[in-house]
Formats: C-alpha cells, sequence, structure tokens
C-alpha cells in the first residue's frame, strides 16, 4: 500500500540548444517533454511530472560509467511514437509500448557520433546531426525487427546551431546563431547529398526556421524563416531548379499591427519599443484540433458565433497555414496564408483571422520557438507549450481555445493546470540537490543544491480530500530561488521559510553565520546580517545550525508574524553559540521594517564527560523540534522546553542537553547583558559556579556502538544509530532516553545486507505522538514506526510498514529526504522534489499526482492514512481487543470482561436489526477499568453483619441475573464468524473466542479454581487456540507483519520450537503456585491430541515441573510413557524404557519387550531384563551397556540403562548433556527422589548447576523465580522478578565460587508485578526478599512496565497500575505480651534497627525510599523467635500433623494481643523510666527480663526460623517504645479477636500510593 504522490518539482530545463521543449501524444495521453541535468523529463498537460528519463543509464556500461554530463536537446517524432536526446557524441532514442494497463517508454536504440552534437533532426527513420564538425546523415529501416543504424555520409560545415530536415524532399536547412544566413542542401532518392550548400542570406539575424508540412500527395517544400525583428519569410524552389529557393513572400510585424489596428493610444502611431513576437502555429496539428472541435459541436450543439464557425470551416477545407503575432502590449493577432501550393505563386494570399488580448506572465518566456500540442480525449486539448530560454528557463502549459481566439475573446490563453499559484509556484532546480533543512514546524522547505543554488518553498495546510487534489492549489509553492558564491555548509530556517541562516566558510578559511530575510513577492532575499560574537577556532567547523521561531513552534497561525527566534550553532569541538534574534514585522505585508536585531545570549563549552578522554563529541546534532501540539520554548520567558542538542561520544555515549537561557519573568523586559559571554568558554571550576552553567545535561545513554556514522534524534527523544561494521554492512539501531535499571533504552537491532547502504534519516511525529522514521537507501525510502508488543510472542519494537520504491517514479537515485508538515515526505532525486502525502493508495502507484489521486478507493475499514495505519499498529487497543482482555483476565478484572463481551454482543444484534453491516462500539471510560468490581459489592452489600472467622471465608453467591452464560458464549462466537464487520483479523476474532470461552470456564469453576489456576488456564486456553492457528497456516501466525526478522527468534528455529515459545514459562510458575492442580492437569491433558499427553505436550506446558510430587505425579509420569509406546506402530519398548526404569517397574519393561516381536533385540532383552538388578553384578552389567549405547549416540537408552544399573545421576547427565532436556531431569530426580518437604541432592544439583545458569544467561526472570523457589530460597524467588539480576547472582553464589553469567533480562512483563504482589506476603522468607527490595526499585519497575502496558495498547491498564499499585513495607509484631505501652514520639529516621540490652525497636521514616536493612530484620525477628522457644500450633489448624500448606501458617493469638496493646491509649512519660521485657521458657512461661539469675541479667539469644510458616507483623509508625508494663490480658472470642487483627492489618499495612509517593 504505497503513499500517495501530492506534488512533483520537476527540474529546470537545459537551455543549451534551439531544441530545449518538445510534445507529443500517445493516444490519450499528451506530454511536454525538456532536458533538464542528464535526465529527459515528461510532463503531463497539466504540468505535473510524470516521467523521468535517464539518458545515461540507457547507453552502455562504458559510456554510463563517464562522468554524465547534461542532455542538450530533444526531438520528438509523432508519427513514430518516438522520443529523441542527445548529450556529447551520444543519441539516444526512446519508443512508447503500449502494455494492457498502461504504456511506457523504452528504448529504442542508441546512435554514437563522429564527434559532439549541437542539433539534430529526425523523420521516418531519417537522422540528421549537426555536429562539431559539420553535418552527419544517418538511416535506418523502421520496419525492421532489429534496429541498426547507418551513417550515410559526412560533411564539414561550420558548427549548426539548428537543424532541420524537409518532410516532403530531400532537403536539409540549417543555420548559426548570431549569423544572417540560413543553409539548404538537397539530397537524392539515395538520401546522397548533391552539389552544395545554398546560403540565403537576411538583412537580420536568423531567430528560427523550420519547413512547411505539406498536403497529402504534394512534393512541394516550402522553408520558412524569421528574423530578429519579427519579419517572416517564405522560400519555395524555382520552376526550373527544384534545388534552389528563392523568396516568395513576406510578412512584417507591421502588417499584422495595422489589420488589427493595434495603436499607442488616441491617434498615436504603434508602439515601437519592441518587434514582438512571430510565431508560426503547425498546420497540421491545428486542422486536427479543428477537426475534432467541429465534430464536438455536430454531437453537441454549441452557441458560438457564425464568423467563427465559418472561420473554423475555412481552416479545415483551405488547409491553410496560420500565423501569431503577439504584440509587446499583449495583443495577439492571426493571419492565415491561402493558396501556398496553387500555381502560380502570385495567388499567394494572407488573411486577417482575429486580435485579441492575452494574459501572459512576461513577454520574455514568448519565442518563436513556441509549439502547440493536440491530446485527443473527450474534453477540448489544445496546448501552447513556451520555450524556455535564458530570460525564463521554464518550460509553461497553457490551454487554447480556437472558439475563444476566433471570436476574438480576451484571456484565451490560461495557464493548464487550475492548481497553479500565481505567487512563485513554478521555481524549478538547475542542479541536483545535495541536501534539505526545514522550518521546526515542516511548513518552510530549503534546498541546497550544487553550484550554490538555493531554493525555498512553503508547504500550505489544504483542507482537500485526495480526491480534489488537482482541482486545489499546489501544496508547495516556490518562494525564493537564488544563487550563493559559496555554497553553505549548514542552514536552518525558520518564519515559515523566510528567515534563512546560512553558515559559509570562504575559500580564505573564515566561518560566518549569517541572517537573510525573504520578502513577500520577492524570489532573493535581502542582504544578509552576520551573527555577531562568532569565532571559532581554524581548526574547528561547525556540525549543528539550529533555528527556532515563535510562529514555528508548533503549529502556526494563519495570521501571525514571527517577532523572535532563537539561533543554536555547535561545533566540532562542543563550543555552543545561543542568539536571540528580534524581528519587526509591518503588520500588513509581513516584510521586515529593517534588519532584526540579534544578541548573543551564551557562548560556552558544552561540559563532555570526563570519562572520555579525547574530550570532543564524535558528532554533534539538533533534538529534531518537529513534534504536534508541542512547543520546544516558552517563549513569555525564552525557556526551553526541551532538549536542543546532541552529542554522541566515540563510545556511543548519548549525551542530551538544553540551554540555561531566559531568566526572565513573563512580561519583563529582556536583560541587554550577557550572561554567559565569551569567556565562558574558557571557565575553569572556580569561574562558573556549580548550578550557573550555560548548558544542563539532563540525560545520558550508554549504547556501547562504536563507528557511528550517521545519527538523528526525534523531538520524543528517539535516536537512530548507524554504525558501519568491518566487513562493510550498516547496523542500525534505535534507543529511548528514558533508561533505568529494568531498560537500557535499546528498542531495535538490525543489520543490512552488504549493498544496502544507508544515505539519510529522518524523524517526525504523528498527531498521537508516535515517531516515524524514514530510512533512505539509493532507490527507496523505507518507513520504520514502532510496533505493539505482543504478549504472545517476541516481536521486534520497530518494523518497516511501508516502502517507497522511488524506482516507480525516476531510476535517479535518491539524494536526501525529508519530513514535513502534516506527515507529508519530501524526496529528492537529482534536481527533481518529490512530494508524498501521508494517505495511502491501495494499487500500484501513478508517478503523477492526478494518476495518484485516480488509484484511491479505500475501503472504510483500511487506515487511510499512514497515521492511521500507525494507530493500528501502536495504539491503543480497541476494548474488545482479546490482547487487552486476555490482559484483564491476568490482572482480576473477569467481571469487566464479562461485561465488554456483553456489550460487545449487544452491538452485534443491534446491528443486525438495524441492517449494518459495521459495528459500532462506544470506548470504556478509563475509570471502569480501575473501578471496583460490581460483583464483589454485591456480595459485601448482602453479607451477614457477622464478622466472625468462618464468614470471612464462604464462597461468593451465585448470581441469577448473570447474562454470561453459555449461550451468550456460542451466540458471540457466531457473530464472529459471521458476515458484520470488525476490525480484528482472522487470528484476532479467534483469539476473541477463545477469551469468551476460557472467561466462561473460568466463571463456572471459580468455586474451584483459584487466581494462579485460573491465569494459568487462561493463558493455556490461548497457547491452544495459537497452536491450532500456526498447525492451520504455513507459518505462524504472527502479531506484526515486520520484514525486520525477529531478533530474539534464530532464523534456523524450528517450528516446533516456535510453537514452544508461545507457551511462556511464567504460566509454567503460576500453576506451580497454585492448589488447583488436578483441574490445571485436566484442562492440559485437553489440549492434547485425542486427550493423550505426550512427553512433548508435557514438555511445552511444564506439566512435571509445577505439579507436586507424589501419587499423581507418579502416575502421569507412567501414562506418558504408555502412550509414547503406544504412539508408533511398530512398539518400540525402547521408546519408554527410561521412565519405567525410574518409576521401578522393570517387570512392565519386561512385558512390553513381549509384545515386540519384530524387533531385533527382543530376545537379547528379554534374556537380560529376566535378571534380578539387586544384585551388583548386573548392575555393572546394565552399566557397561549403557556406556557401549554412549559410544553409539543411542543417549536415551543409554539413560535407561544407567537408571536399571542404580545410578540415576548417570542417568540425568545423559538427560541433562546429550539430550538437552533439563525438564526431563527434574521429572526423573522428583521420581527417585520422593522428597515432598525438601529439594534432595540431585534436584539441587540440577537447579543450581543446569536450570539458574541457563536463566541468568538468558536473563529469564519466571525461570529463575521458579528454581529459587524450589530451592528453598523463597526470599531470592521474589527479588529475582523485580531485582537486577547481577544482584543475585552475587547473593547466590557462595564465596569464592565463580558467579552466572548474566544475560539481558526479561523486563517488559507486567505479570512479574502480579508474581510480585503474589508473593512478597506469602510468608516469612518472601517477606525478607521483598524487605531486601528498595521502594524506589520497586516504583521503577512499577513506571517500567506500565510503560511496557502502553506499548502493547492497554493504556487503560497503565493508568490502572498506577493509580491502583500500593507500596506496603513488611511490619512484624512483637512477641512480647503487652497491655499498657506508653511511648515517646520521635522524629523520623531512616529505616534502622537499635538493638540493646532492654528493648529492640525499629524506626521508619514514611518518605524513606529503602525498606529496613536484612539485618535489621533478622535482629527484630531474632527478639520474637527465641532459641529454646517452643512453637506453639496455630488455632487455625489445631492438628499437630497438619499437612505442609504452600500459604503462610499465622499464629493468630499473638497478633491478636498485638493488635490489642497498639489499639491502647498511649502516653508519654519520663525518658529515664524503666523498660521491662518478657523472655520465655521451654513451656511457654513468660520471665521478666529484668529478673537476675547468678546476679547477671538473663538475656535470650534468638535467631531467625527458616521455615517460613508464622507471618509476624507490627505497624512502623515512627515511635520508639521506652517502657512497657505487663497486665494479663483476658482470654478474648475467636470472632472478636479476627475483628481486631484485621483492624490492625488495615491500620499498619501502611500503603504507598503513586499519587502521593513524591
Amino acid at each position: 500500500m504505497p503513499l500517495r504522490l501530492r506534488q512533483a518539482v520537476a527540474g529546470r530545463p537545459n537551455v543549451l540548444s534551439t531544441r530545449n521543449v518538445g510534445g507529443i501524444a500517445v493516444g490519450e495521453k499528451g506530454y511536454v517533454v525538456y532536458p533538464s541535468g542528464s535526465n529527459v523529463i515528461l510532463l503531463t498537460p497539466e504540468g505535473d511530472l510524470a516521467e523521468t528519463l535517464p539518458l545515461w543509464s540507457a547507453l552502455p556500461h562504458r559510456a554510463s560509467t563517464s562522468s554524465p554530463e547534461d542532455v542538450q536537446g530533444v526531438c520528438c517524432s509523432q508519427i513514430d511514437s518516438l522520443i529523441v536526446a542527445w548529450s556529447g557524441p551520444h543519441v539516444i532514442f526512446w519508443q512508447f509500448l503500449s502494455a494492457k494497463k498502461a504504456g511506457s517508454w523504452n528504448v529504442h536504440s542508441t546512435v554514437l557520433a563522429s564527434s559532439s552534437i549541437s542539433s539534430l533532426d529526425f523523420r521516418s527513420g531519417i537522422l540528421v546531426l549537426g555536429t562539431s564538425q559539420g553535418i552527419e546523415y544517418w538511416r535506418t529501416d523502421p520496419q525492421a525487427e532489429v534496429v541498426v543504424w547507418d551513417r550515410l555520409w559526412e560533411r564539414p560545415y561550420p558548427t549548426p546551431t539548428s537543424i532541420h530536415l524537409s518532410p516532403s524532399s530531400g532537403h536539409i536547412a540549417w543555420f548559426r546563431e548570431g549569423e544572417k544566413s540560413v543553409y539548404i542542401l538537397g539530397t537524392d532518392r539515395n538520401n546522397q547529398a548533391i552539389g552544395m550548400a545554398q546560403e540565403i542570406r537576411h538583412p537580420r539575424d536568423i531567430s528560427w526556421i523550420g519547413w512547411r508540412k505539406p498536403s497529402a500527395g504534394s512534393v512541394d517544400s516550402h522553408l520558412y524563416t524569421i528574423t530578429a525583428n519579427s519579419v517572416f519569410r517564405i522560400y519555395s524552389p524555382v520552376l526550373d531548379d527544384p534545388s534552389w529557393f528563392q523568396l516568395l513572400s513576406s510578412l512584417d510585424h507591421k502588417a499584422f499591427s495595422k489589420s488589427a489596428q493595434i495603436t499607442g493610444g488616441k491617434g498615436k502611431a504603434p508602439v515601437a519599443s519592441g518587434f514582438g513576437c512571430m510565431w508560426v502555429w503547425d498546420a497540421e496539428v491545428l486542422t486536427e484540433a479543428v477537426k475534432l472541435e467541429l465534430s464536438r459541436m455536430q454531437d453537441k450543439p454549441v452557441n458560438i458565433p457564425a464568423n467563427t464557425l465559418k472561420l473554423l470551416e475555412g481552416i479545415e477545407s483551405e488547409e491553410s497555414d496560420v500565423i501569431a503575432w503577439i504584440s509587446p502590449t499583449g495583443h495577439m493577432v492571426i493571419r492565415s496564408i491561402i493558396n501556398l501550393e496553387r500555381k502560380p505563386p502570385t495567388l499567394l494570399k494572407t488573411l486577417s483571422l482575429s486580435t485579441s488580448s492575452i494574459d501572459l506572465p512576461s513577454t520574455s518566456s514568448l519565442t518563436p520557438d513556441m509549439q502547440l500540442l493536440h491530446v485527443p480525449g473527450p474534453v477540448p486539448n489544445l496546448l501552447v507549450i513556451l520555450s524556455p530560454n535564458k530570460d525564463n528557463p521554464v518550460a509553461s502549459i497553457r490551454r487554447i481555445s480556437l472558439v475563444n481566439i476566433l471570436a476574438s475573446r480576451p484571456s484565451t490563453i490560461p495557464p493548464s493546470s487550475t492548481s497553479t499559484s500565481s505567487e512563485h509556484a513554478d521555481f524549478q532546480l538547475a542542479y541536483p540537490v545535495q541536501r534539505f533543512a526545514r522550518t521546526p514546524n515542516g511548513r518552510g522547505l530549503l534546498a541546497i543544491c550544487e553550484n550554490g543554488e538555493i531554493g525555498t518553498w512553503y508547504k500550505q495546510q489544504l483542507s482537500l480530500k485526495p480526491g480534489k487534489w488537482h482541482l486545489g492549489p499546489r501544496t508547495l509553492l516556490g518562494k525564493g530561488h537564488w544563487e550563493v558564491p559559496n555554497a553553505p555548509c549548514e542552514a536552518a530556517l525558520f518564519a515559515k521559510g523566510r528567515a534563512i541562516v546560512f553558515c559559509i566558510e570562504s575559500p580564505e578559511g573564515q566561518v560566518n553565520i549569517t541572517l537573510q530575510h525573504l520578502d513577500s513577492g520577492s524570489s532573493r532575499p535581502r542582504e544578509a546580517v552576520t551573527l555577531p560574537h562568532f569565532n571559532p577556532a581554524q581548526d574547528d567547523h561547525v556540525e549543528m545550525l539550529m533555528a527556532v521561531s515563535d510562529i514555528d513552534d508548533g503549529y502556526s497561525g494563519g495570521n501571525r508574524r514571527t517577532q523572535r527566534a532563537i539561533i543554536t550553532a555547535a561545533t566540532r569541538k562542543g563550543e555552543a553559540w545561543v542568539w536571540r534574534v528580534i524581528s519587526r514585522i509591518t503588520p500588513k505585508e509581513g516584510d521586515l521594517e529593517n534588519q532584526p536585531d540579534i544578541q548573543l545570549v551564551s557562548h560556552y563549552r558544552l561540559p563532555l564527560d570526563s570519562q572520555h578522554e579525547e574530550g570532543i563529541p564524535k558528532m554533534i546534532l539538533p533534538v529534531d523540534p518537529m513534534g504536534w501540539h508541542q512547543s520546544v520554548i516558552d517563549w513569555t520567558t525564552d525557556t526551553p522546553l526541551q532538549d536542543m542538542i546532541l552529542t554522541i561520544s566515540s563510545d556511543g555515549d548519548l549525551e542530551f542537553w538544553t540551554p540555561r537561557i531566559g531568566g526572565h519573568l513573563a512580561g519583563q523586559r529582556l536583560d541587554d547583558k550577557v550572561k554567559y559571554g565569551d569567556i565562558a568558554c574558557n571557565h575553569g571550576d572556580a569561574e562558573i559556579g556549580r548550578g550557573d552553567e550555560a548548558w544542563i545535561k539532563t540525560g545520558t545513554v550508554r549504547t556501547d556502538r562504536q563507528n557511528v556514522v550517521m545519527a538523528r534524534c526525534s523531538s520524543r527523544k528517539k535516536t537512530v544509530l548507524v554504525c558501519e561494521l568491518e566487513d562493510g554492512r550498516h547496523e542500525m539501531t534505535i534507543w529511548d532516553s528514558k533508561v533505568s535499571e529494568f531498560s537500557t533504552g535499546l528498542e531495535l537491532t538490525h543489520i543490512f545486507d552488504q549493498g544496502e547502504k544507508i544515505q539519510d534519516l529522518d524523524w517526525t511525529t504523528t498527531s498521537d505522538l508516535q515517531s516515524v522514521l524514514a530510512v533512505g537507501f539509493a532507490h527507496k525510502v523505507v518507513l520504520v514506526c514502532e510496533q505493539r508488543m505482543s504478549y504472545v510472542e517476541t516481536t521486534p519494537g520497530w518494523a518497516p510498514f511501508l516502502t517507497i520504491d522511488m524506482e516507480r517514479y525516476t531510476p535517479v537515485p535518491i539524494s536526501d529526504s525529508i519530513w514535513l508538515a502534516g506527515g507529508a515526505l519530501a524526496v529528492a532525486t537529482g534536481n527533481q522534489i518529490y512530494l508524498f502525502s501521508r494517505f495511502l493508495g491501495r494499487d500500484t502507484p501513478s508517478p503523477t499526482p492526478a494518476g495518484s489521486v485516480k488509484s484511491m478507493n479505500l475501503d472504510e475499514e483500511e487506515p487511510e492514512d499512514i497515521f492511521q495505519l500507525i494507530a493500528h499498529r501502536n495504539g491503543p487497543l480497541v476494548d474488545y481487543h482479546p490482547i487487552q482482555l486476555g490482559q484483564c483476565l491476568l490482572w482480576d478484572k473477569a467481571d469487566l470482561v464479562k461485561s465488554i463481551l456483553l456489550e460487545l454482543l449487544k452491538g452485534f444484534k443491534k446491528c443486525e436489526e438495524d441492517g449494518k453491516k459495521r459495528i459500532r462500539f462506544a470506548r470504556l471510560d478509563p475509570s471502569d477499568f480501575y473501578s471496583k468490581r460490581k460483583k464483589v459489592k454485591a456480595i459485601k452489600a448482602n453479607a451477614n453483619k457477622y464478622d466472625g472467622l468462618f464468614d470471612s471465608f464462604q464462597p461468593p453467591q451465585d448470581d441469577e441475573d448473570d447474562e454470561f452464560t453459555d449461550r451468550a458464549v456460542s451466540e458471540l462466537v457466531d457473530y464472529l464468524n459471521g458476515n458484520i464487520a470488525l476490525p480484528l483479523s482472522s487470528p484476532e476474532k479467534s483469539f476473541l473466542a477463545t477469551i469468551a470461552q476460557a472467561t466462561l470456564e473460568a466463571e463456572q469453576q471459580r468455586r474451584s479454581l483459584d487466581l494462579c489456576g485460573m491465569r494459568y488456564l487462561y493463558s493455556l486456553r490461548m497457547f491452544a487456540n495459537w497452536d491450532r492457528l500456526s498447525s492451520m497456516s504455513s507459518t505462524p501466525i504472527s502479531a506484526s507483519s515486520s520484514t525486520f526478522p525477529h531478533l530474539d527468534t534464530p532464523a534456523s528455529m524450528s517450528k516446533e520450537e516456535k510453537r514452544n515459545n508461545h507457551f511462556s514459562f511464567r504460566n509454567i510458575v503460576w500453576a506451580s503456585h497454585s492448589e488447583s492442580q488436578d483441574l490445571l492437569l485436566s484442562a492440559s491433558k485437553q489440549t492434547c491430541k485425542d486427550g493423550k499427553l505426550l512427553w512433548e505436550d508435557a514438555r511445552r506446558m511444564g506439566v512435571f515441573l509445577w505439579l507436586k510430587p507424589g501419587e499423581t505425579f507418579k502416575s502421569q509420569l507412567e501414562d506418558i510413557a504408555r502412550n509414547r509406546f503406544m504412539q508408533d506402530e511398530d512398539r518400540d519398548p525402547t521408546s519408554c524404557s527410561l521412565i519405567f526404569f525410574a518409576l521401578g517397574k522393570k517387570k512392565v519393561v519386561h512385558g512390553l519387550w513381549r509384545q515386540a516381536p519384530g524387533h531385533k533385540e527382543q530376545a537379547l532383552m528379554l534374556k537380560f531384563l529376566a535378571n534380578d538388578f539387586e544384585l551388583e553384578r548386573w548392575k555393572t552389567a546394565a552399566m557397561k551397556n549403557a556406556y557401549a549405547l554412549l559410544s553409539k549416540q543411542r543417549y536415551e537408552y543409554a539413560a535407561a540403562f544407567f537408571m536399571l544399573g542404580g545410578s540415576p545421576k548417570d542417568a540425568i547427565n545423559v538427560c541433562l548433556r546429550h539430550l538437552n532436556d533439563w525438564q526431563l531431569a527434574v521429572a526423573l530426580a522428583r521420581v527417585v527422589e520422593p522428597h515432598e518437604k525438601s529439594v534432595g541432592p540431585l534436584m539441587k544439583w540440577i537447579l543450581e548447576d543446569t536450570v539458574l545458569p541457563t536463566a541468568f544467561k538468558g536473563g529469564h526472570r519466571w525461570l529463575a523465580s521458579w528454581a529459587f523457589w524450589t530451592l528453598g530460597r523463597r526470599d531470592l524467588s521474589v527479588r529475582i522478578l523485580i531485582s537486577p539480576m547481577n544482584d543475585i547472582a552475587v547473593d547466590f553464589a557462595p564465596a569464592g565460587d565463580r558467579q552466572f553469567e548474566v544475560g539481558n533480562p526479561d523486563n517488559d512483563d507486567p505479570s512479574l508485578l502480579l508474581m510480585f504482589q503474589h508473593l512478597k506476603s506469602k510468608s516469612l522468607q518472601t517477606a525478607k526478599g521483598t524487605n531486601e527490595v528498595s521502594t524506589k526499585l520497586e516504583y521503577d519497575f512499577v513506571l517500567h512496565n506500565a510503560r511496557v502496558f502502553f506499548r502493547m495498547g492497554c493504556h487503560n491498564l497503565a493508568l490502572d497500575l498506577l493509580r491502583s499499585w500500593s507500596f506496603e513495607r513488611p511490619f512484624f509484631p512483637s512477641r512480647t505480651k503487652q497491655s499498657t505501652r506508653t511511648q515517646s514520639i520521635v522524629p523520623p529516621t531512616p529505616s534502622s534497627v537499635i538493638l540493646s540490652t532492654s528493648t529492640s525497636t525499629i524506626s521508619t521514616s514514611p518518605t524513606s525510599n529503602t525498606r529496613p536493612s536484612l539485618a535489621g530484620l533478622n535482629n527484630l525477628t531474632s527478639s520474637y523467635v527465641g532459641q529454646k522457644h517452643n512453637r506453639r500450633p496455630s488455632f487455625m489448624l489445631t492438628n499437630e500433623n497438619r499437612r505442609e500448606s504452600m500459604f503462610m501458617d499465622m499464629d493468630m493469638d499473638t497478633l491478636a494481643e498485638s493488635s490489642n496493646n497498639a489499639s491502647e491509649t498511649q502516653t508519654p512519660i519520663e525518658s529515664n523510666s524503666r523498660t521491662h521485657t518478657r523472655t520465655h521458657t521451654p513451656n511457654g512461661a513468660s520471665t521478666p527480663a529484668s529478673e537476675n539469675t547468678n546476679g547477671h541479667t538473663s538475656q535470650s539469644q534468638e535467631h531467625l526460623n527458616d521455615d517460613g510458616d508464622k507471618k509476624m507483623e507490627e505497624r512502623n509508625d515512627g515511635l520508639q517504645a521506652t517502657e512497657e508494663t505487663e497486665v494479663k490480658s483476658p482470654p478474648r472470642k475467636v470472632g472478636n479477636l479476627m475483628k481486631e487483627l484485621k483492624q490492625d492489618v488495615q491500620q499498619g499495612g501502611m500503603e504507598f500510593n503513586m499519587d502521593n509517593f513524591f
């Protein structure tokens, strides 16, 4: 789907010969042809660029590799449909070849002359060349299949300026510029020259010559000449000598003016200030146009004057020649010549036809070389092609109406294009464009060309639909065109393109920055003003120049004028200047009253990072100011609102800078004193105070990229770097400035092929603030945008979404491309500029804007421009999108999902009732995503007031009015498969149906399925749907249509491996924390083929990682072994022996071998398995067989013999090293080591030596969390979810051991926060892990995953996360019973633990960013659990032999006592009061701590209990206990105790909200 071409600015014609323009009609298509640069340009009758024919690419390789020269002239042959062009000695022919839909111009043939060509003419296979050595005559057979050119003769003559072939007989005529003679040379029937050339002298210089086209059957030759004084002459052969020409008749300008009675005023003589312009109309073209006009009048009568109709009929019947004369006053007089072919010559007559006034821009565009072009079609289309000349080097096209001309009506030659503006709209460039510059808002465009040529344009903001572009004005208007002696090295533009800033280096080496203003109505700027105080070092040069004005900052108003601007320049060595420009503009014209006031604001050397030894940046470039609804500077105070400079070091470090300018209040008068003057460049630490620097570094990004050759930074601070690798390939990386410990900023890495060299880069911003990158190559521009992140698979962060293939428009290489306002893209190829709009076309693009408009008819479901297309790829998802609904299910928003699906179902039904084909769905309010679930509110409203223990765990009541039923889901699925249009793809519709079915299934099982199990079930259903879609398609369905390869997925990865990647390890972790594993196991089996679980399915879903060891574990493993045996038709027992041997079922394997009669090893195995493997002899035999099988690379069978030989570690080692299946190793270890409460040595060995190194190397946080949890390190299992993995690797590695290699961690997963929230208060060890995660780290991780939600398109969920996340700190209750506690309020202090012999106190500041230290936590816990303390059973589970629960058991008695004490009145006491604590005896009795034993104070040594089954909490309110008095509390009821516990938790939770965090 290409971009539509909005406008094309063709190159300026080459005025190197008299044949510098031509016209040709092919069918109903007309072309205006002229040379421009080294190309041949074809324009449409409307003046739009139709095609570009490069001359040098049509030549053989040897000629094309030489330096290309400009095309000198063109010639068109209407009969042969040929275009001829020449340059130097080379002649190229192009022929139009018709195709089914549209024809094309192809190279017909080439001719190589003996010397440089000055002029040529071609007619019917005859080519005559005027060269620097004379005249050459060439011929070819037009009817031959193979074109072969033969040079017949060559004669030396002075170099002709213009040469012409006679159409009827063999005559050649030519003249030389500045001479008064015309030469005629005759040829015979064999095309050989006859005699000497005849010289016909004229009294004035020759301006034009041409042969009259005779009528059918006539062989007469008539030569027309026009001299410089506008005298028209006719020469014809004499009767007795056909080769000798003599004067037949003549007409001068006076005859035209007298016949029209044109005078200079009242009774005055005609104006003699000029001779006017004589112009001979082509009789053949005119006759064809008259015939078509008369036939159209017959079909549809038109009311025209009778005299006009008579003139038209006379021109058709008499075949008269028409001559026009245009006076200097703008009158056009037309006369006809009749009886030219009658004998005797005295019958020749001239008649006056009409006189009319015309409207032409200037008489300098009028020359005798003007041509008529008639394009057949339903609408009259007679064109006048004005030949370019040195005074007016533009090929102008105008329409002419014969009826209006013959009726003598005024304004009869209007421009052919209705979109042409009168204000400098036809500016064209003569030299190739080197680079572009634009205004900050993209309204003004500046082109810097070779040889110092400068052009400026203004892009209008038009509110026209693409279908009406051809009816409106051009969007790109030329404003200025001039040349400078020295081409600027840097340029900037502001004030709608009327203020130009150049950095020019003179030949003497002096560098200046100048400011010029372009007044309205003028194409050349005012005299340049040099910016003051600019004196860089001689060995330094300017690398960056940027200008921002108040009118160009954001959207520019219609009547606003630029008043103030800021100009910034920076050199290679980091020296920066900032100037303030104040302009005084006239209110009407908008021009400067006088030169602007320019003041130096600062001159400073950027304080680059000291770690870079060179101290000089490798690159310094501006931060692109172009954006939507965004200002770069606050113009009331001149304060920058964004960064303005980016420096790139040789190490690849990106540093962003903003100037400290302004310093005044709004409305305050500016201070003329320069605060940061020139002396600031020689600053030292003593001269510039801290915080007083002129430039502030706002951020740094470490990229570690070397050899950066190109870079650009967007207004959103997205930076693209292009590095050249050692093999010459280009590596492109995109970086975000928002870096943290969870994001390096790298968003894309792509290495292009060897031949793909990046030439230019440019950024723009969409209306919803998304960055778009244009990557320019030699013949294409690739547009790259951010990709919506997929939760199902790994996709690149950026991907190309559209490619502009410039070879469809021109074969000329691209020199530069730049974004303009409104999403338009300007592309320079040679001296041409192509302007593409942001609108899309569906079919093959036409090379003209009019043709591009015809290629529209977009379906309403399709995006109509790139902004909508980018929003579809990276914008917010619709509320019913399956990705968003899936995230809502994971974040426990099932009721919201059900309401959205029901609303969607209602929308389908309403759409069906109204007979519409497209559904309308109103977006939900963002508050609906973070409001509480209605169902929970209803349950609470109907609950009993009794708040006892068992009442709080009552199951939710059924909602009889629930509309989300099986029938509703079935109807929704039917509608999704129906004909009503929904803006979702087929895979997305399938996912949506899966979401609905999974939601219904979870709702039906909500009593027996916990939250972790539900999350696993959702993911399992989505995976099954993905697996089904992948199996239906030849290639896996991808959420991205990117042509960039997946960076994290090798290209060689098999289809099976890609399917495995879709089921993330996060789902396995959810299942491992679920208590509903029987249901999960059943659901997992349903996804398998025929409901039979194979090892490949179990490994993909991680069944034996989350399934708890036990009988179910063993039975499922046995089922897998049986299914694997029955899977193959040959029934090979070797495929399942390993599992059966691990289960200790040798006899089962023996029985399976009896059922394998066709196996070649049956007899040996039956005999071998009959032995007793409890004996060492047969164990040794099994081990020997295992080693023998290893040598034969039968690894799985070898592992089975190791297991049979009683060496499970060797069997597991084979699984790890040779089978590369650590999940199988884990399953075997759990079978041979049935430790339900602890990890056996084999399992520990697998986790520590294989699983954890793999997890750390790959950055897999989920896998590491599962491994730590399995190892019993619950604290590390929580920390690994959000903490830097390097820190965890250091903490876990024993002293002296080698640390794990840590790769790039996977931080872009919001479910990590869910798991962190789920585990952080699950047990004492998880509370330890949570305590070691600082609040600042948790805060950064929340912000990072909020950005991940944004990248996924779930903007509402990102807002919900930022709004609802609470930063809760663990708190620990005191074990000491207290009834009266007095406290003194102390100021908040950092989190610490104060230990003494009498009391242990924690004081935590509410504003601290770190939790209490781990040491303090251990000490505090030791004050609670003594070394000899006997743990008292919880009243919740009084059975001593209660099972081990994954959830934390709470000592409710202790917490109730703590709650009771915290709720009592607290009064301050004196600081010298005595304090009392209690210790515990083994039988649970309490004893005062101050009681002496043998004269010493008894103090218990307390340690941390690692079983993690107690939850200890204490409110941290910044108060220190100073005295505690023991009073025995009366017993309390269970209900009151639970109620007080809840109150204590609510008061002591100390929730941290995002809104008041800072």
